[in-house]
């Protein structure tokens, strides 16, 4: 067998070639990377930068508590010399002109009467109170 071939003349100058749409994308594709690993570096670079101001506040509390420690320790030793019962004695004798009592300075204190309450005088109890729980507690329903 024999092959036949025959020659067709086309005219195509006027049709133009049709664009790929590989190199659309794949430059979709790049620009999607790009902007990915353009995301993840400003998400670590924004996780360094709040690391960095943590430090910081964190060294400015520090500070500040030992600071409030000093103070504190600083309060403590005022009131315990201010608390000293020589320096007590010292500023009455000599500032306030006290001194200490003579014998017949020193009255006993009276003896006071029996403070009665004005309900119990209003309605004195006309029996015990257990024998009115135990009355009510007996009673029928």
């Amino acid at each position: 067998m024999r092959d036949i071939y025959y020659v067709k003349r086309l005219e195509n100058s006027r049709v133009a070639p049709l664009g790929e749409p590989l190199p659309t994308r794949r430059y979709f594709s790049i620009g999607l990377m790009a902007g990915l690993g353009l995301a993840a570096a400003m998400f670590c670079a924004g996780q360094r930068f709040a690391s960095v101001q943590e430090g910081y506040r964190l060294e400015a509390l520090q500070q500040e508590r030992q600071q409030a420690a000093e103070e504190n320790r600083k309060l403590r030793l005022e009131v315990a010399s201010l608390g000293d019962p020589v320096r007590i004695d010292a500023i009455a004798r000599q500032q306030l002109g006290m001194t200490n009592l003579s014998p017949h300075q020193i009255f006993p204190a009276e003896s006071a009467a029996p403070v009665v309450s004005a309900m119990v005088k209003a309605h004195p109890p006309s029996e015990p109170p257990f024998d009115r729980l135990r009355a009510v507690s007996e009673s029928p329903r």
